[in-house]
């Protein structure tokens, strides 16, 4: 039986934390368009703090490649478990090792979510560098003399 635990403030979790991730879900309140007077849904933002960790795609750094994809994985640390509107394939603005970019999330189905309270949640996806530094690409390959 899983014991209920208190739980810590975000700062808490923040010397581990590398990825700050913000998704906007629909929200409960909803308005209508002035112009076309069809209801609209309120967004609202809910923040993730992440431990991730970002491997590169196997490309090479041949002309066309895309260079800007990686793929990550890791665990939530704030909060303990992801709001239930966010869902495989959610998108988030996304700050990853001071890299900005977008995350789209792709779900651990193998994790029981009775455990999510007490070990975390994990995460994991796919991650685009849209501005901020970018890690650099592997070398190329050796030529053959």
């Amino acid at each position: 039986r899983l014991r209920r635990l208190m739980p810590l403030p975000v700062a808490a979790f923040a010397p581990w934390g590398n990825a700050q991730l913000t998704f906007k879900v629909s929200g409960s309140n909803v308005t209508t368009d002035a112009a076309t007077g069809n209801p609209v849904a309120s967004l609202e933002t809910i923040e993730v703090l992440a431990a991730l960790k970002l491997s590169g795609p196997d490309w090479t750094s041949e002309p066309g490649v895309d260079t800007t994809l990686y793929r990550c994985n890791g665990r939530l640390l704030y909060p303990a478990v992801l709001d239930e509107r966010i869902t495989n394939g959610s998108k988030a603005a996304a700050v990853i090792n001071g890299i900005t970019g977008r995350f789209e999330l792709v779900f651990d189905l193998e994790m029981k979510p009775v455990a999510y309270p007490v070990i975390r949640q994990s995460i994991s996806g796919t991650f685009r560098v849209l501005g901020g530094k970018q890690l650099p690409p592997p070398p190329p390959p050796p030529q053959a003399p």
